[in-house]
């Protein structure tokens, strides 16, 4: 299991960021549930991801956000 954490920050600040991050992630692995699950608080969202691979690839994906 891999968990991507993205905190809430001065780069994540604005919807159009979140709705760029989460747009991606669904589009290269689908909607949360087989591939992995998400997780919020008041402090970041974690995507965690059952399968390695997948889990790298997404903190690729995101590494200018984290």
């Amino acid at each position: 299991m891999v968990t991507v954490h993205i905190p809430w920050s001065s780069k994540t600040n604005s919807n159009a960021t979140w709705n760029e991050i989460t747009a991606s992630v669904v589009e290269h692995f689908g909607l949360p549930g087989d591939k992995y699950t998400t997780e919020l608080s008041a402090d970041y969202m974690n995507f965690i991801f059952n399968n390695d691979h997948d889990g790298l690839l997404c903190k690729l994906l995101v590494s200018e956000y984290t």
